[in-house]
């Protein structure tokens, strides 16, 4: 029994949902990912408690430990960005990678990921219940500017920046040598091989893509914190690492890989659904409609995407030439076509072959639905001129946390498909359809909540949701909020009932 079986079997409530089968032979391959999926949802059960706490933190005006606004906001945004949503995609991506190449998802890398990610959010967590309370999107030099003010010690953040750093580590270069490593370079194993594909297979040129934005794109910034870290930890001298404390400097590096990461994600996510889609067509196709198509997409999406970053970078002028910022615009607006060809590719296949409505394909088509939703808010808040009145508000938190929600909410109809595989259970079906009903009416409802509160001038982060009139978008979040959290609640009662598979 390996060291994640044995965790898996040791852990309360959520372990017995991803009790992997240790008799059929691929434990190799499923326990690793089990256990990062089952710790995903750990997080998952936290950020949700805390999303659903800041409406009423607002309307009662709570200000005591947990039940702070701030502090709320903080470790909501982060639990559901890092150790979620991305290890909910790490956890099943390596599973589909090992089953589709006949790997092992079992090497060092995987374990470190799991160890780095999972203590990296443990320490920003401490940190942030120590005071340490800012945005994900970490504004540079705000934390240091909040020490040396007293609004928090000094040593919260070195705290923060360390569990930063570990999460940093495990998203930039763990997991992605990880699937390389799985790709390229460990041996094969034919009992393994459950699906076999090639690179040229679109499922699998997304995945590879995808690991290589995040390495690209995220060393720049790992090269900068690490500057920063040494220099907190009082090993390297101020004076040496000035390149790296010049705000412009921070903020260029940040935004390449925040924004790279998420359409990283995006593209991971569209090559999981190209791969599993086929799998239930109802005339027993197996086949797009189009792999050259689809191949056609992804291209498209990591073309346009890797420079739309500039968007970000709206009010630089004249710091920054305004062509830039009009860059980002056009190449945000050109990720719509790799999009559209994707929509094109899905709607085709499934129009030519017919599709049976697994309660799996139905979640993934349903959180797919939620993308290309806010997508249409992403090419609004993508132009420069609105960005001036947007930027600021609850519509670029709406579209973080949708574009998020959607992705979770494909990768979990993957899952669903995976599930078998891994644990040897059947999940019942009427449940995971409630489940996929609740979640799309939450999430769809959350989002237009959101973008409201945004048209209306509500501020992301810094706002008195009574005194500012703003409570009426708060009950409004809350409620499609407890719908959403309804959602994940029956998906997850769902996995615990599951039913054993009878040989």
């Amino acid at each position: 029994m390996s060291a994640a079986t044995s965790i898996l079997s040791n852990t309360p409530v959520f372990g017995k949902m991803f009790q992997v089968d240790t008799k059929n032979g691929l434990e190799d391959i499923n326990a690793w990912p089990a256990l990062i999926i089952m710790t995903s949802f750990i997080w998952l059960a936290i950020a949700a408690l805390l999303g659903l706490g800041m409406p009423i933190i607002q309307y009662f005006g709570l200000n005591v430990f947990l039940f702070n606004y701030y502090t709320s906001l903080t470790l909501h945004g982060a639990a559901m960005t890092f150790p979620f949503a991305f290890s909910l995609m790490v956890g099943v991506s390596i599973h589909r990678a090992g089953g589709c190449m006949g790997k092992k998802g079992n090497s060092i890398f995987v374990r470190l990921y799991f160890i780095f990610m999972n203590l990296g959010g443990l320490l920003f967590t401490l940190s942030v219940l120590s005071g340490f309370q800012i945005s994900y999107t970490v504004m540079y030099p705000l934390p240091v500017v909040g020490a040396q003010m007293g609004v928090w010690p000094m040593w919260s953040v070195v705290l923060g920046f360390t569990g930063i750093a570990l999460i940093l580590i495990s998203m930039i270069v763990l997991y992605p040598i990880a699937i390389l490593r799985i790709i390229f370079f460990d041996k094969k194993y034919e009992e393994l091989e459950l699906s076999p594909r090639t690179l040229q297979d679109p499922g699998m040129l997304g995945m590879l893509m995808a690991v290589l934005i995040l390495i690209i794109t995220g060393l720049p910034l790992l090269t900068v914190a690490t500057a920063v870290l040494l220099y907190l930890y009082g090993i390297l001298p101020m004076a040496w690492i000035t390149w790296a404390a010049e705000p412009v400097v921070f903020q260029f590096v940040f935004y390449i890989f925040a924004h790279n990461l998420m359409e990283s994600m995006a593209i991971m996510i569209v090559s999981a659904v190209y791969g599993t889609l086929p799998l239930y067509l109802a005339d027993g196709t197996r086949k797009l409609y189009s792999d050259k198509l689809a191949n056609a997409a992804l291209w498209i999406l990591l073309i346009t995407s890797v420079t739309s970053f500039f968007h970000h970078f709206y009010t630089m002028f004249p710091a920054l030439p305004s062509t830039f910022s009009y860059h980002g615009n056009v190449m945000s607006w050109g990720t719509g076509l790799g999009g559209a060809f994707t929509i094109f590719t899905i709607l085709a296949t499934i129009w030519k072959h017919g599709i049976r409505p697994e309660p799996g394909v139905m979640m993934i088509l349903g959180g797919f639905i939620i993308y290309c939703l806010d997508g249409v808010t992403a090419m609004v808040v993508a132009n420069v001129a609105l960005s001036y009145h947007l930027h600021g508000t609850m519509w670029v938190g709406g579209h973080a946390m949708t574009v998020l929600l959607s992705m979770s909410m494909m990768w979990m109809g993957v899952l669903y498909h995976h599930y078998p595989v891994i644990t040897n259970r059947n999940p019942d079906g009427d449940s995971c359809r409630r489940s996929y009903r609740f979640y799309f009416i939450g999430g769809v409802g959350l989002m237009y909540s959101f973008m409201a509160g945004g048209a209306s001038g509500m501020p992301r982060r810094i706002a008195d949701w009574v005194q500012s009139g703003f409570m009426t978008i708060g009950f409004s979040i809350l409620i499609f909020g407890i719908i959403l959290t309804l959602g994940f609640v029956f998906f997850l009662s769902n996995l615990s009932k599951s039913s054993e598979i009878k040989v």
